[in-house]
């Protein structure tokens, strides 16, 4: 069985039998959600339990997500999932309220380096938020094609008194539950504007993408990276100590600087990854283990000046 599917099955065993009755009416779909729309409760029932299997089946590198946003990043992922599970719903064809569409959306979400920076996940939004839509090939905003299918209302057509369109959060719970999202994405980013929020955000679903291999975006794989390198340092410092405990002061102050300083989010990439390396040869070269064959074990390293 593929890991969606096992997700899949999990996710159907966690909610409950209504909901699990509404999933079976979509025959359409593959791994389907419910379809027609079902409502902001119902709506609020199938996000938590859809984001507590997947950080259950496919959690967290750790390191990846600091502990001061993990909780930001939870009530982030079961928002985002509950817009994103009522836009499919409302706004797209009964087919595409499954699995493998709610990763395609989550995918589309970036980091910005900069406020007014705006996600090709964050222009679908806004087809509902302002009822315009962003062409790329005339690089402007036009009337978006949205049509809500519970009463055959477009965004576009709801025009409000200062000009602008689009529906409010007291009229579409993909705009309520958008907009909720964005209050906790808005307030990280001005905690820390480097921290790649939408990326932590994002990364239990990736097991749900029928196209993993674009899943992420070039920076994410590379913080990706980067998270799994740190991770496999830490395991190996601490084997090491277990099993020779041949660091000196110097050396475990030095280490567990540089790992605090690979794991801190607010720093960019490339100026972390340009520390792995010494990072490495004080871990592997302060202490000689019975089984290594690096040539240049016990041999002294270079510090931080």
């Amino acid at each position: 069985m593929k890991k969606r599917d096992s997700i899949y099955e999990a996710f159907l065993s966690a909610i409950d039998e209504d909901l699990r009755g509404m999933c079976e009416v979509n025959r359409k779909a593959e791994l389907p959600l419910p379809c027609p729309y079902c409502g902001e409760k119902n709506v609020e029932r199938l996000a938590k339990s859809l984001v507590g299997v997947l950080e259950e089946r496919s959690p967290d590198i750790p390191g990846l997500v600091p502990e001061q946003y993990r909780a930001d990043v939870h009530e982030a992922r079961e928002l985002l999932t509950a817009a994103t599970l009522a836009l499919l719903s409302l706004y797209f064809s009964p087919r595409d309220s499954c699995m493998g569409s709610v990763a395609a959306v989550v995918s589309m979400f970036r980091h910005g380096c900069n406020a007014a920076f705006k996600s090709a996940g964050v222009l679908l939004f806004e087809q509902v938020t302002t009822g315009m839509k962003y062409n790329v090939k005339k690089d402007a905003y036009i009337p978006s094609p949205f049509v809500r299918h519970i009463d055959s209302k477009k965004p576009y057509d709801r025009l409000h008194r200062d000009g602008s369109r689009g529906f409010t959060a007291d009229e579409d719970d993909v705009v309520m539950f958008f907009e909720r999202y964005r209050v906790i994405q808005q307030r990280v980013f001005d905690t820390s504007p480097r921290f790649n929020f939408e990326l932590c955000v994002k990364y239990p679903y990736e097991a749900l993408s029928d196209n993993r291999q674009n899943f992420y975006y070039m920076e994410e794989k590379m913080e990706i990276d980067l998270a799994t390198k740190v991770r496999g340092l830490q395991d190996r410092y601490l084997l090491n100590c277990a099993q020779a405990k041949g660091y000196d002061l110097l050396d475990k102050l030095m280490i567990n600087a540089l790992l605090a300083y690979l794991r801190d989010g607010s720093v960019s990439i490339a100026a972390r990854e340009s520390y792995v390396a010494q990072t490495e040869r004080l871990i592997d070269g302060a202490v000689k283990l019975p089984c290594t064959t690096s040539p240049k074990e016990g041999v002294s390293v270079d510090r931080i000046s």
